[in-house]
């Protein structure tokens, strides 16, 4: 292979990888000084850009926290599956609100009582929508 033939090949392989690659988004975040100056020092010691750090510990946090949010849904789920095949045409709860509605009934200051007759306005704006 002639060594103009290889350069090429060698930038080829450059580009394709330079595609292939994930593209990151520079983004800006405000970290307390008390962790700016933790990752300086841990990134002397392990010689590892903070940045890296910041990804792994970001990374680490996600797949933690996620899997935390994923079993609190799936219980969420369970209880109101759960809840549904209790009561599955929701008749507890139709009978609880059917009691508190007769148990306040005397309470209720519209209980009873008819509405009050339209006045000019309402009926011109109900002639108008009826068309």
């Amino acid at each position: 292979m002639t060594a103009s033939r290889a350069r090429s090949t060698s930038r080829l392989r450059r580009a394709v990888a330079k595609r292939t690659k994930v593209l990151r988004k520079a983004t800006t975040y405000r970290l307390e000084p008390r962790f700016q100056k933790g990752l300086a020092l841990l990134g002397t010691i392990t010689k590892k850009p903070a940045n890296r750090m910041v990804n792994e510990a970001v990374g680490a946090y996600l797949a933690s926290r996620t899997a935390e949010v994923e079993a609190d849904l799936e219980n969420t789920l369970r209880r109101v599956k759960a809840y549904r095949c209790a009561d599955p045409d929701y008749e507890s709860a139709i009978r609880k609100f059917v009691e508190a509605e007769a148990e306040l009934a005397r309470e209720d200051p519209a209980e009873g009582e008819m509405a009050p007759a339209a006045g000019p306005a309402q009926r011109m704006v109900r002639n108008l929508l009826r068309g």
